[in-house]
């Protein structure tokens, strides 16, 4: 899958909702009310990750997971990333 450029970055920072671009790579802090709902999060995003066959870099504080989506062999941002960004939004609204 193709590396997308900064301007297929930018749309897709459009249409997503609070992702931002930081160090060649899309991040999205999830903020949650304590722990549990937090691990809770990361146990919804663990299959569609292994579906996709693209696994995030995460981070899990007490009642936040930031995420850092990129897809390492291609050096870069792809469609890929994209979609997984998609789908952990939905996820999220799930809590």
């Amino acid at each position: 899958m193709a590396k997308l450029s900064e301007q297929e970055i930018e749309a897709a920072l459009k249409r997503l909702s609070g992702w931002k671009l930081e160090n060649g790579t899309l991040v999205k802090e999830f903020k949650f009310s304590d722990f549990a709902e937090s691990v809770r999060f990361l146990t919804r995003v663990q299959p569609v990750a292994d579906s996709l066959d693209h696994h995030p870099d995460v981070c899990i504080y007490y009642n936040r997971v930031v995420v850092h989506l990129t897809t390492h062999d291609e050096g870069g941002i792809t469609q890929l990333d994209v979609k997984l960004a998609e789908k952990l939004d939905d996820l999220a609204k799930l809590h």
